[in-house]
């Protein structure tokens, strides 16, 4: 694939899309017309081939889906080009959900009937059966839903984007959870268990509703990892918006309760209690299933709450006489008076209060005095450098904070500490920077992110932290998804660099990070090109590291190419991969000799100098 075609295809844009695959508006010359073009990597390993056999499950069961309810995408085509499976999809024009509601969020009447189209969708789709390659399938489940995966047109229909996925990997092969779904919309049960089921689509439909309400995510958290152990440990329905009205605040705390025996069932009770409020009808809240738990209704517990019943008088006793007690005039010299007592023991308790007041203020003087003094110590000794272990540091700055009751006794310390625990950071991110530098370990990185946690304890309202927090994690993923080949810490990794690309506006530091997880661990040359002009705009030219991230690039997806040449049956079909191969080599080739001797680029040379020896004489 160039950077401008796919097979016939014309590619326009890359659209956002999660998933197995990559998804382009594109221009099919046969009609012509515009269409969503979903390519997905060939490959020979078992999970590339796993992959594609569940995309081409995939793209039958929406076909047919489709033909049940047009608010399902409709699946024009799909087959093997070289390198890639395609699937040619209808291309919707509009808006996806997450543009529409973005920080404000939408009128109640029109995101509930957004919310009943989906449940309308997913209540056929559930209930959908048919019988594929052999193989009997009652219900389909989406498994990604999300507001990219739903898009409103101009005239306001809502339409459902892939579909079919989940359950067509479900019947290829036992995928993790989230290596297709979006963890912000999975529920606390598929990331417990792994299961991808009817509940789990409800669940995402009642976040997606309540993000249309807020215009905020549900869930928030620094990173892919605190958010996933967030939903996780989800144990209360967190505050909704006070503005909404009741019976929409009812069907939310239901849609998201903890409790799975509480929430919708089924998507068809989910769309009826929307459509209740959408008629004006007042829809109840969530029932409580412990309640009958709490108060069992027995018999006993009957009897003894009931009131006792009336019975006979209690006979009188003639023999026995009522006396009154005998009133005596009660003498003055009997009592004797208790004020002077009274003003005495009031006396000795303010007295007892004010010394007490007094011996409290003056320890807190005291105290804080001798924090302050410390905390100007330790700012001194980190000044000077005599203080050079951060952890000590940091115990003895923690242990100043809980003597302290006022803030303003630390700020000498908080401040210099901070700087100091950016600084170390910093070092971490330029020597990455670095072109010569030797490469960043993980340990590095952890102990850069321990530094950015303690800053951002210290300044939780800086948002350049929270950016460069952003950044290594990052690179934590990065390397933790490239050696154990894991998709979703890849995914992970993406979005950590893209969201401190947003924080760090004028540094090239994210765009660094991007360019190599996108050459080496997604194979995305395209992007990873992209990412190194971006940082070369913001002042980091390309120099040979990037060339060499280039020339990788250019060679991988020429010995991609090579491979699939060699396992051809066909003359014309291996010399079609070789001719294809052939331009990277070269783009390979030239990148390399500017670099020379580039620590491994005489080496890389060598093999793709090899690599044109050898296809000129077999294309």
């Amino acid at each position: 694939m160039s950077q401008e075609t796919a097979g016939r295809f014309i590619l326009h844009r890359k659209l956002p899309a999660g998933g197995m695959g990559r998804v382009f508006e594109a221009e099919d010359p046969v009609g012509p017309r515009r269409v969503a073009l979903k390519l997905i990597d060939l490959g020979t390993d078992p999970d590339s081939l796993q992959i594609v056999s569940a995309e081409r499950l995939g793209a039958k069961l929406q076909t047919q889906l489709c033909a049940i309810d047009k608010r399902v995408t409709a699946i024009y085509e799909s087959g093997e080009m070289p390198r890639y499976f395609y699937i040619v999809m209808e291309y919707v024009d509009g808006h996806d959900l997450s543009e529409l509601y973005s920080g404000k969020g939408l009128e109640p009447m029109l995101a509930a009937h957004i919310a009943q189209d989906i449940l309308e969708v997913l209540d056929h789709a559930h209930n959908f059966s048919t019988t594929l390659d052999g193989r009997s399938i009652l219900g389909i489940v989406h498994g990604d839903l999300k507001p990219r995966n739903i898009r409103l047109t101009p005239t306001g229909e809502v339409k459902v984007l892939d579909f079919g996925i989940a359950k067509a990997l479900s019947l290829t092969r036992n995928f993790t959870q989230n290596l297709f779904g979006s963890v912000q919309y999975s529920s606390p049960q598929r990331l417990l268990t792994g299961e991808v089921d009817a509940g789990a689509d409800l669940w995402a439909v009642g976040v997606m509703l309540y993000e249309m309400l807020a215009g905020l995510p549900y869930f928030q958290a620094e990173n892919g990892s605190k958010l996933e152990h967030m939903i996780r440990n989800y144990d209360r329905v967190s505050p909704l918006p006070e503005a909404l009205p009741p019976s929409l605040r009812n069907i939310l705390e239901r849609a998201l309760h903890p409790d799975v025996r509480v929430r919708y069932q089924t998507a068809a009770e989910f769309a009826k209690d929307l459509q209740a409020f959408r008629n004006g009808i007042a829809v109840a809240g969530p029932a409580d299933v412990e309640a009958t738990r709490r108060v069992p209704l027995t018999d006993d517990a009957t009897k003894r709450t009931s009131r006792p019943e009336p019975g006979p008088p209690a006979p009188v006793d003639a023999t026995r006489r009522t006396v009154p007690p005998q009133w005596r005039p009660v003498q003055a010299h009997q009592v004797p008076s208790r004020r002077p007592s009274l003003v005495r023991t009031m006396l000795r308790t303010i007295a007892a209060f004010l010394l007490a007041v007094t011996f409290f203020v003056v320890y807190l003087m005291v105290n804080e005095y001798l924090v302050w003094g410390s905390a100007h110590q330790l700012a001194r000794d980190l000044s000077s450098e005599k203080q050079q272990n951060l952890d000590a540091a940091w115990r003895q700055y923690q242990g100043l904070a809980s003597r302290s009751h006022f803030p303003i006794s630390l700020w000498a310390a908080r401040s210099e500490l901070q700087k100091h625990l950016v600084s170390d950071a910093d070092s971490t991110i330029v020597k990455f920077r670095a072109p010569d530098a030797p490469p960043v370990s993980e340990t590095d990185w952890i102990h850069a992110r321990d530094d950015l946690s303690r800053a951002i304890d210290l300044a939780p309202g800086d948002k350049t932290l929270h950016g460069k927090i952003r950044l290594v994690d990052g690179h934590l993923a990065r390397l933790r998804g490239t050696a154990e080949k894991d998709p979703r810490l890849l995914e992970n990794a993406r979005q950590d660099f893209q969201a401190a690309a947003l924080s760090m506006k004028k540094s090239p530091d994210p765009w660094l990070g991007l360019a190599p997880l996108y050459i080496y661990s997604l194979h995305d040359l395209a992007h990873g090109e992209a990412a190194i002009r971006q940082a070369s705009h913001l002042g980091h030219p390309a120099g040979k590291r990037e060339t060499a991230e280039l020339a990788d690039g250019y060679r991988d997806r020429a010995e991609r190419n090579i491979a699939l040449g060699d396992q051809a049956t066909t003359t014309k079909q291996a010399s079609h991969y070789y001719r294809m191969a052939a331009p990277d080599l070269g783009r390979a080739r030239r990148l390399y000799e500017s670099i020379l001797p580039w620590d491994g680029a005489s080496a890389s040379l060598k093999q793709v100098v090899d690599s044109i020896d050898r296809i000129s004489t077999m294309k």
